[in-house]
């Protein structure tokens, strides 16, 4: 019970604190500090597993991975790569309803804040004179924005979470394939749901350019994703597949050199403010995993007994509500996974117990009030949120219950 209420407590707190709109790697980095006082961790022991756990390899080419994903997007936009890709759907996609919805999963492969503000403008204007509700044009943009964050590997949730976990980047993406699939085949069977209701069909959005213009403009706004899947994901020895920091920076050099980036904006990205700032909450929430790890809770932990069913449960109310209370993808992983590990790590079912934290919190997110793409929808359709919760109601249950029944059998 007193064990119990210790994790509580730095639950709680970490939460509060990010409710006072406290940085959250100031945030992990106090929780820390009362993690060694709750659990008697020697200023020495301590120093020492944050030393071990931020220059230990994998954590090294988790902050390049950081750098050059932040760099990588920055260079796109301001070369308007992104505008040219958005231009050639238009043209691709020969139906205005789909248009809406593939605008967005596009935009999802580029991991950003905020980034559903980008597609809105594409779907306002896709949809317009099927006169939408407000709320139902926030859901399709909201919605299909965030198709990828259980596999695309670009994410800084998803690493964090590999880091963390262990378990290999390939390995998870193969699990959570199927979660990725039933949220975009959800999106669509409300979506298809609603046109069937308002009378609304196909409508041709009319060529704008040729199809060799249109194919360049794809290609040239997408050629930097699509090299970092092919030379990630495709096995072909003895080149491929690299590992995917080695990946990045091959592209970023050749995005460099194709887009004359001078070393004065290089550095501007590079040392930026966004940059640092996630560098910073990366080492933070991994010095707390360590500093936590090196603990008496672990000890604790291993000699006690739980059923399968009160340690689902509990994952679900960590995780579910840590995601709804922060919206951040990053900051749920930081608060759960560090908290939730030690109850799982020695069980037989390790590794689906994990994909149900990361699964369950990313339905808590999807649905908080203080997800940045959300609300920024939200602001630019002019929506209700609970009338965007509708349109997400049943697509977030089926999510949730089929995860928890999977994990009940695996």
């Amino acid at each position: 019970m007193i064990l119990a209420l210790k994790f509580l407590l730095l639950v709680v707190l970490l939460i509060l604190l990010l409710r006072w709109k406290v940085d959250l790697s100031l945030a992990v980095l106090i929780v820390t500090l009362l993690t060694i006082a709750l659990f008697g961790v020697s200023l020495l022991r301590a120093g020492r597993s944050a030393w071990q756990g931020v220059s230990d390899r994998e954590t090294l080419e988790l902050f390049l991975i950081i750098v050059l994903v932040q760099y990588i997007g920055a260079v796109q936009k301001s070369r308007r790569m992104y505008d040219r890709l958005i231009e050639s759907l238009n043209t691709m996609v020969r139906d205005k309803r789909l248009v809406a919805m593939v605008a967005p999963a596009i935009v999802g492969f580029l991991p950003m804040p905020g980034g559903a503000l980008l597609s809105a403008p594409l779907v306002h204007v896709s949809t317009e004179r099927m006169k939408l509700k407000p709320a139902f044009n926030a859901f399709l943009n909201f919605w299909f924005r965030h198709d990828w964050e259980l596999i695309w590997p670009l994410y800084a949730g998803l690493l964090l979470f590999q880091t963390m976990s262990r378990i290999p980047m390939r390995r998870i993406i193969l699990f959570q394939l199927p979660f990725s699939l039933l949220h975009i085949a959800m999106g669509l069977v409300v979506a298809f749901a609603y046109f069937r209701r308002h009378g609304i069909f196909r409508e041709h959005p009319g060529p704008r350019n040729g199809l060799g213009a249109t194919l360049r403009d794809f290609f040239a706004g997408t050629w930097p994703i699509l090299a970092v899947i092919a030379l990630f994901f495709l096995n072909v020895p003895p080149l491929l597949p690299l590992p995917l920091h080695w990946a990045l920076l091959l592209v970023a050099a050749v995005l460099t050199v194709w887009k004359k980036v001078k070393a004065r904006e290089m550095a501007a990205i590079v040392f930026g403010k966004s940059t640092v700032r996630s560098l910073l909450v990366i080492a933070a929430v991994i010095v707390f995993q360590r500093v936590l790890q090196a603990s008496s809770a672990f000890d604790t932990l291993r000699t006690m007994h739980f059923s399968l069913g009160l340690v689902v449960a509990f994952i679900f109310l960590v995780s579910f509500t840590v995601g709804f209370l922060t919206g951040v993808n990053t900051a749920y992983i930081a608060i759960a996974f560090p908290v939730l590990l030690p109850l799982i790590q020695h069980l037989p079912n390790y590794f689906y117990l994990s994909l149900y934290i990361y699964v369950i919190g990313f339905a808590g997110i999807l649905v908080s009030p203080l997800h940045l793409c959300l609300v920024l929808t939200n602001e630019y359709f002019g929506a209700s949120l609970l009338e965007v919760y509708r349109y997400m109601a049943v697509p977030i249950f089926v999510m949730i219950a089929l995860a928890t029944g999977l994990v009940l059998i695996l």
